[in-house]
């Protein structure tokens, strides 16, 4: 048993000050005020200048694309997919994946997200580093379509999820990730729908990036690709649609019916010049939006803090209008609502029954200070090195900012003899 006691506690409707979060194995038995637990704790955590929060969730990103931070930027999308990733991502071999995720799992604990939708290849390296770091994941096996070769890319794709979905004591799930309707056929768009469909995982795309892909979609097909899709049957299928910027009315609709999950990347959005996601369309829309980074290699973090509060600032923004999306929601969004699109039905919220995957962040920090309205402070104060403590699943995984499951020095040296090779 872990006992949290004495820290300023997010709950589901309120907010705890000198509270007590109780944790059996992996989830929350008690949320409260009483003490009477102390005898029994293993461990007794002090909170008393923290927030106790649940851990953040990001609902697209490529882990391993670590290895390419800065390798090329201020370019378009098509170029920078083209020209440079996708040569180099040829390149890449397991071990080199491995260390990529493994790396990003380091810098997104330590910035106190607890959750991620990967969505890359080579996933088993991928999944081994998951394994090991500690962290929650929905691991996204990758697809395109390559000649003849979409009937057995499927089947390795099903074998992934067989293998690894709702593993590690339900840390883990798995997905099917078909890159996006410009990469894979229609036909295999509508056959990993239905595979995913019947083996009840959810299906990991990019929808709508940019104008580019949707005006080039329309002129072949005559409708957008969510229309499309809508057609083929593809939305039957539980879909987190990561991007999502370039829509029609009729594309807002077709998501509402199907209440698809979308995953807002706005600060990758508007870094590669892709546009900016209609956050007030789709919030009168009552879609639901959770937050993503997309990979380091276009953000070029993973802190997502930061695209929590580009989210509600373009909100604003667009809509001319500072009440559009609240604190609350945006948190909302950045934990619970982003933890169900991805597949996490038990997972976002500090309540008892829940997965224990809690924060720790330091109240005394001079960003933070004064400690005022904590869904305020979060929302618009708060950075990645204010989270102090995490704990995901029930087990301490990172204290006073040092990750305990993984050796950040080590796997930092060979992050740099990764990408030094790669380049040569």
């Amino acid at each position: 048993m872990i006992l949290v006691k004495g820290g300023t506690i997010i709950t589901e409707n309120e907010i705890i000050d000198s509270g007590v979060v109780v944790i059996n194995n992996s989830r929350i038995s008690y949320v409260g005020k009483s003490n009477k637990f102390v005898e029994d704790a293993d461990e007794v955590i002090d909170a008393s200048n923290f927030l106790v929060m649940p851990g953040l969730v990001n609902t697209h990103t490529h882990l391993a694309m670590t290895l390419m931070r800065g390798i090329s930027d201020d370019v378009p999308l098509q170029k920078w997919l083209s020209e440079i990733i996708f040569p180099i991502e040829a390149k890449l071999t397991p071990n080199e994946v491995y260390i990529g995720t493994l790396l990003a799992t380091i810098e997104s604990i330590k910035s106190g997200v607890t959750t991620v939708a990967d969505f890359y290849f080579h996933m088993d390296a991928s999944a081994k580093a998951v394994k090991e770091s500690g962290i929650r994941a929905n691991l996204g096996f990758g697809l395109a379509s390559k000649f003849d070769m979409d009937t057995l890319k499927l089947k390795i794709a099903e074998k992934f999820v067989e293998k690894y979905n709702n593993t590690e004591d339900g840390r883990i799930l798995a997905s099917f990730a078909p890159h996006a309707p410009y990469t894979c056929t229609l036909n295999f768009m509508k056959a990993i729908s239905e595979r995913a469909r019947r083996m009840e995982v959810i299906v990991h795309t990019h929808l709508h990036e940019t104008k580019k892909e949707v005006l080039d979609f329309k002129s072949k097909y005559g409708t957008t690709p969510i229309q499309k899709l809508e057609e083929l049957g593809f939305f039957k299928a539980k879909v987190n649609a990561a991007h999502c910027v370039h829509m029609e009315k009729k594309d807002y609709e077709i998501l509402k019916q199907h209440n698809t999950g979308i995953a807002l990347n706005p600060q990758s959005n508007l870094k590669l010049g892709s546009g900016i996601p209609n956050i007030p369309e789709m919030l009168k829309y009552e879609l639901n939006p959770g937050i993503g980074t997309d990979g380091a290699s276009s953000n070029n973090n993973l802190a997502l803090i930061e695209d929590m509060r580009l989210t509600s600032f373009l909100a604003k923004g667009i809509s001319e209008n500072p009440e559009i999306l609240p604190a609350k929601k945006l948190l909302e969004m950045a934990t619970s609502i982003g933890a169900k699109n991805i597949g996490f039905e038990d997972v976002g919220i500090i309540k008892e029954g829940y997965r224990a995957d809690i924060i720790l962040v330091d109240k005394n920090a001079p960003n933070m200070t004064p400690f005022t309205d904590p869904y305020s402070m979060i929302a618009y104060s708060m950075e990645p090195g204010n989270v102090n403590t995490a704990i995901i699943n029930g087990k301490i995984v990172m204290r006073n900012r040092k990750v305990l499951t993984v050796d950040e020095e080590e796997v930092k040296k060979e992050a740099v003899k990764s990408i030094k090779k790669l380049l040569r």
